[in-house]
């Protein structure tokens, strides 16, 4: 017999299929993440007590809502052409890439609106550097006068953090304050010296950093007189990853090497590998960084018969003569990019084709641009997605459409959207430290201090979808990344072949053994002049 009186319950039942074709119409930034499919949502990304006062996670289960996501009306650009891999290996098929999807509209940014009939809450005026009640103000510090050396190395890096502020202060700005940004240039030898001038001007924070001498002054850091938190970019040496205020939204360490890129190459050349090149550009951190990547390149069966030291301006053309000798098919790279430009450029001029697997340095458009067709064979391993794949994340859409807003000339990057990273992981950190969005908020805590606190409670961080999930608070280091090829100055993907997805293998790590203290070393003292004797009583030294 038919029963009646659900009425309500069939009220709630169209009420939840509404609710659940709104969830699905939501770009998915999970593809790809471990322990994820694209119908459940990312966990918490926050693992603590249940006393901590930190926001509550969206409704979605992933990361809570930025301020600063608002995007101004979105841009187009042509979509990547393919290519062989390098070693003569066939390319990978195609993936259909979808439209980027319209810009989305700026979020109503419900966490910081107070309760209806109520006032803002407004900041007591701050002493502190860098804090007043109305701004709040950081430097990011970049190689970009070099003398010719390397000019414009990480210049990427400012225009991105100017562009993450600027999306910042159009949605508010951070705890009720205009985030202002200082432009450092480190020069690539003049690190220590802004980094001192950071420590004692006014500035808050250090966010979206990237210089190659990142060790020199890293002491600094650690001083209390120098009040800084420091969120880089990129961390190039083993003492700034170890520096207990700095905070990484895809951290790196001493004591492992993510071999992501080249497990592919290994797996698809097993012969090729077998003669392997290795340089190592005469400035410390990259002779440590190559260093590192040749035992890890030994554990996959690479050979490496050919390992010389250069110095800044030597020319390559006799090395590459030598690398032809030997039969050298396959270059590990962890120098600077300018340098890399050279040795390309040699190579082609003496007709030798090789494979490159490039550390960070490839990351950046300055470096593609130049480039060109001779970057062809080059290999990155990238932590963040292609920037093309703005239907898969729409912070990506972001990232280019407020580079564009601060400076229509500027290229998007691998380099700038780490920066960029860095300042979303810097927003969620000064959120968390002054409670924002809950009951207990309190925009007059913000301090370098409660930021610094904060940071070490992010885990499970994926930055708005720009990568997957990692662990900035304890430093320990992410197995996922994507591999990406270049051809005619254009990176795109080639493994895993998935639009939106990582290879996330916990082989990717390889625990280094005797090359994982290279480089934590401090610095040494200046020789202390011996005290001369006291002279004899009564009388003076001779």
């Amino acid at each position: 017999m038919a029963r009646h009186g659900h009425g309500p319950a069939a009220a709630l039942a169209i009420i939840a299929a509404a609710a659940l074709v709104a969830a699905c119409a939501q770009p998915d930034l999970t593809v790809g993440v471990p322990n994820t499919t694209t119908t459940a949502p990312l966990p918490s990304r926050v693992t603590e007590p249940p006393e901590a006062l930190d926001p509550q996670p969206a409704p979605d289960g992933g990361e809570t809502a930025s301020p600063g996501e608002a995007t101004p009306e979105q841009t187009t650009e042509p979509s990547e052409r393919a290519a062989p891999p390098p070693g003569g290996a066939q390319p990978p098929p195609a993936a259909p890439v979808e439209p980027p999807p319209a810009a989305p509209a700026p979020p109503s940014a419900v966490e910081d609106q107070p309760a209806s009939g109520q006032d803002p809450p407004e900041p007591p005026p701050a002493e502190a550097p860098g804090l007043t009640a109305t701004t709040l103000r950081v430097a990011v510090i970049a190689d970009v006068e070099t003398g010719g050396v390397a000019d414009g190395r990480s210049r990427s890096v400012q225009t991105a953090v100017r562009a993450w502020a600027a999306a910042v202060n159009a949605s508010g700005g951070l705890a009720g304050r205009t985030v202002d940004v200082v432009t450092l240039d480190a020069g690539l030898f003049g690190h220590e010296a802004v980094l001192a001038e950071a420590c004692d001007g006014d500035v808050f924070a250090l966010v979206g950093s990237d210089a190659l001498l990142d060790d020199e002054g890293v002491e600094l850091l650690a001083d209390p007189a120098c009040d800084l938190v420091d969120f880089p970019a990129q961390v190039h040496s083993p003492r700034r990853a170890a520096s207990p205020r700095t905070f990484q939204a895809v951290p790196v360490s001493a004591g492992s090497a993510n071999v992501g890129a080249l497990r592919w190459v290994a797996e698809r050349q097993p012969v090729r590998i077998r003669s392997t090149a290795t340089f190592f550009v005469d400035f410390p951190v990259t002779v440590v960084a190559a260093e590192r990547t040749a035992e890890a390149a030994r554990s996959l069966g690479f050979e490496v018969v050919y390992d010389p030291s250069v110095t800044i301006g030597e020319s390559f053309d006799p090395y590459v003569a030598d690398m032809a000798a030997a039969g050298v098919h396959h270059v590990l790279w962890d120098g600077d990019a300018h340098r890399l430009l050279d040795l390309l450029a040699s190579l082609e001029a003496a007709g030798l084709t090789v494979g490159v697997s490039c550390g960070a340095a490839c990351r950046s458009g300055l470096f593609m641009d130049a480039a060109a067709e001779a970057a062809d064979g080059v290999l990155i391993w990238s932590p963040y997605l292609p920037l093309r794949e703005e239907a898969q994340s729409p912070e990506l859409a972001a990232y280019r459409q407020w580079l564009a807003v601060v400076d229509p000339e500027a290229v998007p990057d691998l380099q700038g959207l780490a920066a960029w990273a860095a300042g979303r992981l810097f927003e969620e950190a000064v959120r968390r430290a002054t409670d924002a969005g809950t009951p207990a908020e309190d925009r007059g805590a913000l301090s370098a201090a409660s930021v610094a606190a904060a940071a070490t409670r992010i885990v499970n961080w994926h930055g708005h979808g720009l990568h997957a999930p990692s662990d900035p608070g304890t430093g320990d280091p992410s197995p996922c990344g994507v591999v990406m090829g270049a051809s005619d100055g254009t990176l795109f993907r080639f493994h895993p072949l998935q639009p939106g997805s990582f290879d996330c293998s916990p082989q990717n790590l390889f625990a280094l053994e005797a090359t994982a203290q290279l480089g934590l070393e401090l610095p040494a003292l200046p020789e202390v002049p011996e005290t001369p004797p006291l002279p004899p009583e009564g009388g003076e030294a001779g």
